[in-house]
């Protein structure tokens, strides 16, 4: 029997830690990243290596991008989790195709910044995706206000894909105007 397979967007970087998890929770994880010493730190950190399947693309690479995602779904069965942290909605429906190919129900965790609330999602979604969106933040302190740290985003995603809610958001929103500056 396959084990259930996740793959994350963007998992080498603020989603490392939810790469780990899915994989200290039984998935084979095939996770994209453009770097390769942020794949072998993430493998090293693993307690299950042997469950992390790097793609080493760039999501704007479309053709290497179907390639990578194709075998690994041959490779390690289908796709029933994706968990997606890039601004590019191109690449995420070339991924949604490709997963729903092989997958009749599946989630689709897309993760955007504060200021895609308030924007309308323009995201096609396939049949048989599940989709649930997670709105980064920012954390109030005081008079202050700060933008979320890696572990903090890490943690909220961990707890929306635990959760199930359709739509989740990670520190605060409201009110927009004392979000950090840059």
């Amino acid at each position: 029997m396959k084990r259930k397979h996740a793959l994350v967007i963007g998992g080498t970087g603020m989603l490392t830690d939810v790469s780990l998890w899915l994989a200290d929770n039984g998935y084979v994880v095939s996770v994209i990243g453009r770097n390769k010493s942020k794949h072998e730190n993430m493998r090293a950190k693993s307690q299950y290596p042997g469950l992390i399947n790097s793609l080493m693309v760039d999501y704007r690479d479309h053709a290497l991008l179907e390639n990578l995602v194709t075998n690994a779904i041959d490779s390690y069965g289908p796709i029933t989790l994706v968990i997606s942290w890039t601004p590019s909605l191109g690449s995420l429906e070339l991924i949604n195709r490709i997963v729903c190919e092989k997958s009749q129900s599946w989630k689709l965790f897309q993760v955007m910044g504060s200021r895609r609330y308030f924007e309308e999602n323009k995201l096609e979604v396939p049949y048989g995706c599940h989709h649930r969106r997670i709105y980064l933040g920012f954390i109030r302190e005081g008079n202050q206000s700060r933008w979320l740290m890696n572990n903090e985003i890490a943690g909220g995603v961990i707890k929306s894909v635990e959760e199930g809610h359709s739509e989740s958001i990670i520190g605060v929103l409201h009110p927009y105007e004392k979000r950090p500056n840059y």
